[in-house]
Order: structure tokens, then sequence, then C-alpha cells
């Protein structure tokens, strides 16, 4: 019997510890809909205005089970707090107290950013919240906002320095006040006295409210923000974000992949409109003699590589060096050498030359009929000599049309035509590949024919307007696809400060315009070390849906606003 009672006892003290276990892990229910709601901030103590907060604590109130371990990265508060907050839980509210009093007759903005996220299914706060109180018996007024044009806005930050006192060092020095973006690329500082500030964006790799230079992304303004009791609120304060490169670019490897092709690899992007056969060259310092580099072409671009074709027999006995000189990065960093040894190799090259790709700037292999132009890549380098026998354009009645073909490496072309040609044709480019000879000797005996079609007229859109430049001068207007900054498309604003885009390929596109100030013919993003500002900019405000034979005309890039 009383080993009966015992197990009984024993049976309600695991059932009631489940019980408990169960209450305790807050586990999204089985079944239903997905939860996609994100968790918001209910309520806040102090209450949002409130001055003369005399208190070493405050809290946020949560509308629903986040997960605690984020609030150290969600935590932001302005003016800096020189010690450490100490962050406790109770249910869906967190408590956090300041060890240290905080600083007398200031205004303070704490902000919980969107690293907050929900128990359930991880959710994440869609916008970060900013609540402002006083340990004085006002409050500062001054607000700055604006925009942060990036591709992705996590984890941006926005670094304001107050600049009364003189110089400020980025690279060693905390802001003092902190606003983080929303997930459309908006901010808001509030709180701010009258004063100067300089602002920066920045993507911060590692937390540490410094700015690491090649490791975070940094939007640098056109201006320092001056804040009064005339002008206490300032929007519109924008940001392009980039990451500075000031690094020289170096030879990541050397790879002979047969007796006549070397792949180069490097560690970043290479400015390929300063690449030549000069750039390169082989030693042998077993004999010490030089080989030198026939051809060169692009390989594969997102291992930024480059092919090297040499012509001379390399002895796999010998030692050899490849040296690299006088090469630049697409930040115009620049290398003057860099000696990389690799192995030869005797593996004969048997491969046939061959159209890759040949590129139109459409869809579909479509050309424009007006003055067409295209690209062609072939698979290995070859003698260009007698190109110009090799190629034709023709009809499909067999009719050739005068072409120019204009080398871009020596296994990628340009071809291009004086000649207008009719619209929704097919052409047809032809390659007889008997006049080309790669480094290895190789030639095929045989035609390669491509079918192209033109496009039609009605298959553009087009977007034109004006421009209120208010005092600038030397304005330019962008056009890029949505979601693809690389696609731009550049003009110059006319005289009557009027543009017009034609013959675009339809999709959607964002249009604004820039203060060209230095005149190189591109936007400019600043830079840190001079404290150069970057150039003014202007966003038309909505995305433009152009379709096929429907322009839209009538915008408006107001400088003014």
């Amino acid at each position: 019997m009383a080993r009966k009672q015992q197990i009984k006892i024993i049976g309600i003290v695991i059932f009631v510890a489940f019980i408990f276990v169960k209450c305790a892990n807050q586990m999204s229910p089985p079944g239903g809909d997905i939860d996609k709601v994100p968790p918001i901030i209910l309520s806040t103590y102090p209450e949002n205005g409130t001055t003369n907060f005399s208190e070493n604590s405050i809290e946020f109130t949560f509308s629903e089970y986040v997960n605690k371990r984020n609030i150290n990265d969600a935590f932001f508060i302005s003016p800096l707090y020189d010690g450490y907050p100490e962050f406790s839980w109770t249910n869906k509210t967190v408590y956090i107290s300041f060890p240290d009093s905080l600083n007398p007759n200031t205004t303070y903005s704490v902000i919980i950013g969107t690293e907050i996220t929900d128990v359930n299914n991880n959710n994440n706060m869609k916008e970060p919240f900013i609540l402002t109180f006083s340990t004085g018996s006002k409050i500062d007024s001054g607000k700055i906002s604006g925009k942060v044009y990036t591709e992705k806005s996590e984890g941006t930050l926005i670094f304001a320095y107050k600049i009364d006192t003189g110089f400020v060092n980025i690279y060693k020095e905390k802001p003092s006040y902190l606003s983080q973006i929303n997930n459309k690329g908006n901010y808001e500082l509030n709180g701010l006295g009258n004063g100067s500030y300089l602002l920066f964006a920045v993507k911060d790799a590692f937390k540490d409210l410094i700015y690491n230079i090649g490791d975070d992304f940094i939007g640098i303004p056109n201006k320092i923000a001056e804040i009064t009791h005339e002008t206490n609120a300032l929007s519109n304060f924008n940001f392009f974000i980039h990451k500075e490169d000031t690094l020289a670019p170096n030879v990541q490897s050397v790879t002979m992949t047969d007796k006549n092709h070397i792949i180069v690899e490097f560690n970043e992007p290479i400015d390929s409109s300063k690449i030549s056969i000069n750039n390169f060259s082989i030693f042998d310092s077993t004999m010490n003699a030089s080989h030198p580099i026939k051809y060169w072409f692009n390989g594969n671009p997102n291992k930024h590589q480059y092919i090297l074709c040499l012509t001379d027999s390399l002895n796999v006995k010998n030692e050899f060096y490849l040296y690299s000189k006088n090469f630049v990065d697409k930040k115009g960093n620049f290398t003057k050498l860099e000696i990389t040894s690799f192995v030869a190799s005797e593996k004969p090259d048997t491969n046939e030359i061959k159209i890759d790709k040949i590129e139109t700037g459409f869809t579909k292999s479509e050309i424009d009929y007006l003055k067409p132009n295209f690209s062609v890549s072939f698979s290995d380098a070859f003698n260009s000599d007698l190109i110009d026998n090799a190629v034709k354009f023709y009809t499909r009645d067999s009719v050739s049309i005068p072409i120019k073909i204009s080398p871009i490496n020596y296994a990628k072309y340009e071809v291009f035509s004086e000649s207008s040609i009719k619209p929704k044709e097919n052409y047809f480019f032809q390659v007889d590949m008997k006049y080309l000879s790669d480094a290895a000797g190789n030639i095929v005996d045989t035609v390669l024919s491509k079918r192209i079609v033109t496009v039609n007229d009605l298959d553009f859109s087009g977007a034109s307007g004006f421009v209120n430049k208010a005092n600038y001068e030397n304005i330019k207007v962008i056009l890029q696809e949505d979601n693809k900054p690389s696609s731009r498309k550049q003009i110059n604003l006319a005289t009557n400060n009027t543009f017009n885009f034609e013959r675009v390929i339809p999709g959607k596109y964002l249009i604004w315009a820039y203060v060209d100030a230095d005149s190189n013919n591109s936007y400019s993003y600043g830079l840190i070390d001079t404290l150069k500002f970057a150039e003014v900019f202007k966003f038309y405000p909505d995305t433009l849906n152009l379709r096929a034979r429907w322009p839209v005309g009538d915008i408006e890039i107001d400088f003014t606003k």
C-alpha cells in the first residue's frame, strides 16, 4: 500500500513538472496559420516626452514574447551612456537599469531596433522604436530625418557627431547620437540640441559603433547639419551607402591549366580597360629567361579571373614566376608589381574555339534596328588579324550589311553598324572559324551562325520630365532598373531643365539626379580622410512602371525640397 502511494506521488510530481516546462517555453501552437505579425512596443516607462526624469531605470512592454538575447544588439541610447546598462525581464517587459546616473539636464533618445524578434516565428520588429525623455525641464526639439539608399538595410545606423568642439575621428570615436534605419531605409534623429552635427550612415559589421574602413559600408553627407532655434527640423538628409576601398589589389593565385593557358585570379575586380599583355610576363628563374604573353581575355568574373595565353613551351622541370605589374582596381587603387610562382604544364590544348555568347543589351538576343550593335565573346583568344574576313552580318535573303569590329580583348569583340536595318526581322551573324587561330595553333574549318532578331518600336517605353534645380548646375539624370543599380542610363539635363529617356526597355525603374560638382561624369560618394562631402542627389519618390508603348511624362525631380 505504501509503495502504491509513493508511485502515485511520483506520478503527480512528474505531471506537475511537465506542465511547468510546457508553460515556461513559449512555443508556437501546433497547426493554424503561420505567425507573420511582427512584435511592437505597447508601452514604456517613462512615457514619451517625459521631463525631469530622475530615476535610473526605464522599461518597455512588448505585444508578445520576444527573444531576450536580442536586446543587447537592439538597444541604443543617445547621447551615448558611458557605463553598461543592465537588462532584466518579467514576461513581455524588459527593464533597463543604468548603474551610473544619467546626465542632468539632458534629452535622451532610446532606440529599440529591428533586431528584436518574436518567439513564435522569429518575426523582426518592422520599425525601430524611439523613446525620448529628458532629465531636465525641457526636451530638445531638434530633429534630422532622411533616407539611406542601400540594397540591404539591415544593421545600418546613423552616426551623428556634435562637432561644435572641433575635429572628429570617426575611426576611433563613437558617435554622440545614434539612430537606426527602417526596412525602407528611412531614419529619424530626435532630441537634438542646437549645434553643428556631422552625420554618417554606417553598416556597422562589428557592432562596435566605430567606423572600420574596408569592413563597414558608409554613407557620407553632402554637408554639415545645423540645428538652430529657427531651423530645428531638417528633412531629406539622405545618403548613398558604399564600401570604401583604399587597399591595392593583389594576385590570389596563378594556375597553368595547359601548355598555352594561365589563369590569374585577383582578390577583387580589376579595371579591364587598363589591362594589356604588357601587364604580364613570365620569368624562368632556372634559365634566367623571359617569355612574353601573346593574348589575354576575361575569365570567370565571379572569381576576378583573367586568362593569359602564350605560344612558348615551358620546361616543366624549371621554376617559373608570373610578373604582374601596373594593375588597377575599380576604385583606382594601384599595384606596381607582384611576383607569383606557378607550376608549368605540358598538357596540350586541343579545344576548338567556339562562340561563347552574344550580348545585345536586350532579352532573347534581340538588337536595336537603329545603328545596331552587340558584342560577341569566344571561348578562347586568337590572332585577330583576319577577323574582318571571318565575320559577316546579313539578312535572311543573304544580303550583307556593312559592320565594324572593335576588340574589347583578344576573345571579345564589339560589332556595330552605321546602317539602320528593319524592325522585327531576322538577321544572322556568321563567323568563318578557319580564319581564327588560337595560341596553340588550333583551327577548325567550320562556319558558325547565330540568328539575331531586331526589336520593334512598339517594344519600347520612355520617361521624361523636369528638374527644379534650385541654384545647382551641371546636373545629371539617371534612370536605373529597380534593385539593379548597375543598369544605369545617364543623360545631361537639357538647357531648359528637362530630360527625356527614349527607347527604354519596359520594366520597373527608379529615376534620380545628382549635381556633378567635380565634373567627372559619375556620382562621387565623398571621402572620409579629407572629409570631401558626397555630391548632392535627389530621387523621384515613386517607382516607375514603364510599359511598352506607354512612356511616362511630367516627372518632376525637385532639389528645393
